[in-house]
């Protein structure tokens, strides 16, 4: 199979790493604005101060270019999940389902985007798995995460629901709302099991766990146009990091 690209993925703490929030809130601003999308939550940048934010970034293999990224966000008291903001609004039924008691023990997956030129690689299924993935190196690292948010554009649904994510339908229209404008629809899942990924496909739940439990090594990721390699390192990557 032809290889398309050779990348690599890291991530970053955002309180570790200014140059690397501003690299990922550019290239997610400017491939929002390539749709003539706007007033996203999640598209928001005071993020750049949350202890609680990793981001998963795409970079080429020398780091110098950007493809896509994702959040990876940790419910905690300073700041409300992208989720909880971008809702409230529509539904307050969201302030019952995420609340405080539910710090460190929820969080959500968000802010995924990829560059056009890379549309229809599989590039948005390797950043999602990345991110489950994360999630569950975190509870090994003793963080007591117990389910995991995302808000869901159509085309991305079924995808999600592959790697263990079900419909939230306690809020909205069975989860679903007018967002971020009344021609676009986004759905709210849940993933509530990271540890066992019981509800996720066979091979979806081999790739993630695989992942959790080698967090660095190098594959080769079918997708729709090619292959990728990617060079995974899900550790923190604490090079040029600001102290």
């Amino acid at each position: 199979m032809k290889i398309l690209k050779e990348l690599r993925i890291r991530v970053y703490k955002t309180t570790n790493n200014i140059d690397a929030c501003r690299r990922f809130a550019s290239g997610h601003s400017q491939v929002l604005t390539s749709y003539g999308i706007k007033k996203v939550t999640s598209a928001k940048t005071d993020w750049f101060d949350d202890s609680n934010v990793f981001l998963i970034m795409v970079e080429s293999i020398s780091g110098d270019v950007i493809y896509g990224g994702a959040r990876l966000h940790i419910k905690n008291k300073g700041f409300k999940l992208p989720l909880e903001e971008a809702i409230e609004k529509l539904d307050d039924n969201i302030g019952n389902l995420i609340n405080d008691s539910l710090i460190n023990k929820t969080g959500e997956l968000c802010g995924l985007w990829n560059t056009r030129d890379m549309s229809g690689t599989g590039l948005s299924a390797i950043l999602i798995r990345s991110g489950i993935a994360k999630a569950g190196i975190l509870i090994a690292e003793k963080l007591n995460l117990e389910s995991l948010y995302t808000l869901s554009a159509p085309w991305t649904i079924n995808m999600v629901k592959k790697m263990g994510f079900v419909i939230e339908d306690t809020v909205g229209d069975g989860g679903q709302f007018e967002y971020p404008n009344p021609d676009l629809i986004a759905t709210v899942l849940v993933l509530k099991d990271i540890n066992t990924l019981k509800l996720a496909t066979k091979d979806e739940r081999k790739t993630i766990l695989s992942l959790r439990e080698k967090p660095h090594q190098k594959r080769l990721e079918e997708g729709p146009k090619g292959a990728i390699e990617i060079e995974y390192d899900l550790f923190l990557d604490v090079h040029n990091a600001i102290k």
